[in-house]
């Protein structure tokens, strides 16, 4: 069979065709499927929401049959010296011919490149480090919570309220408290729109705690996964920094949880940096059922 591979154009069609191999992919469990659909919309719909198509054609390729299906996709999720790789199982001695070209074209000028897989993800490791990668430290923890029978109960300090962002409505508080929150002075309004528009959104999924002025303090973002509506996650989470401490985060992360379970989503997950990240120490007070690690594999490229 006849595969072709194509510059990332941002185009809605060949978009969809990634989420659909994408989307597949989730279904294998024993695949390493770190970049994950929620995870492509987010770079879509809000990192890169006001990029031009250059940047596209440059950080993201795919590999398509006859048939239009894509069946292997290159992709950086920042544009720097970061990558994934997603090859559809059926089409795995795809693998070395994507990262061949990866190497080849995207990482030219570059000194050191990373990616990430989960432990779990052996097939993938293997051929990473037989190419040279070795394994780079800890990246990320997810953490997975059963919605069943699962406590919602939380306390909210007075002069605080929990609403639905849509009800609040104050898209130039909500995006300083971005700025502050992760100190990422870049996010603007249009970011905040653009991920409102994206396909996932729900309205009432989206939290912000506010302050007897009227000011957001802390937020969240709920999502049902596009290929299981049992299963649902959290991101982003961030709480301004002269009001952490307050049981914000606990209080958004539950009653989302909450929000989510009443329509259906059995579990929850919800990503974090490694340690020391103090954000691991609220995501484990949250009592998860189980928790999955992912570790960075970086090459270094000689001049």
């Amino acid at each position: 069979m006849k595969i072709t591979d194509y510059a990332f154009t941002n185009n809605n069609t060949e978009y969809q065709l990634i989420k659909e191999l994408l989307l597949e992919v989730e279904t294998y469990p024993e695949i390493d499927h770190n970049w994950e659909p929620g995870r492509m919309d987010w770079w879509r719909y809000n990192i890169h929401a006001e990029k031009g198509v250059d940047f596209f054609q440059v950080n993201a390729h795919y590999w398509k049959t006859e048939t239009d299906q894509v069946v292997g996709l290159f992709i950086s999720e920042y544009g720097k010296d970061d990558f994934f790789i997603v090859v559809h199982p059926h089409f795995w001695t795809l693998f070395s011919e994507v990262l061949h070209w990866g190497l080849a074209f995207w990482a030219q000028g570059k000194t050191k490149i990373s990616t990430t897989v989960f432990t779990y993800g052996q097939p993938k490791i293997e051929l990473l480090l037989a190419a040279g990668f070795y394994e780079d430290g800890h990246e990320e923890n997810v953490r997975t919570y059963s919605l069943e029978q699962y406590d919602f109960s939380y306390n909210l300090k007075p002069g605080f309220r929990l609403l639905r962002f849509s009800d609040y409505g104050h898209y130039e508080s909500r995006v300083k408290l971005v700025h502050n929150a992760f100190n990422n002075p870049a996010f603007s309004e249009a970011r905040l729109r653009s991920i409102q528009s994206s396909p996932g959104y729900q309205a009432d999924l989206d939290l912000v705690i506010v302050n007897s002025q009227g000011e957001s303090v802390a937020y969240c973002m709920g999502w049902v996964a596009e290929h299981n509506p049992k299963s649902g996650y959290i991101e982003p989470m961030g709480v301004h920094t002269d009001y952490r401490r307050n049981g914000f985060g606990k209080a958004l992360a539950k009653e989302c949880f909450q929000r989510l379970h009443q329509i259906g989503v059995e579990r929850a997950w919800i990503a974090s940096n490694a340690e020391p990240d103090v954000a691991n120490l609220l995501y484990e007070s949250l009592k998860p059922t189980s928790i999955k690690r992912a570790y960075r594999y970086s090459l270094n490229l000689e001049e």
